[in-house]
């Protein structure tokens, strides 16, 4: 069986994930704090080609 693709093979807790911007243990594009809003913010939503160089937790 290959590893990798679309299924995980193992679940690791308690760790971070980079797409949990607001760091509240949940990754939403939509709905109330949502991590999608910070992101584009930061880069300018207005523009989606926009590059942020340096991101900090």
């Amino acid at each position: 069986m290959a590893i990798g693709g679309s299924t995980p093979t193992s679940t690791v807790s308690n760790v971070y994930s980079p797409l949990d911007v607001n760091m509240d243990g949940a990754i939403k594009y939509v709905g109330n704090g949502n991590d999608r809003d910070p992101i584009l913010t930061t880069v300018g939503g207005s523009t989606p080609t926009n590059v942020r160089v340096q991101q900090l937790p």
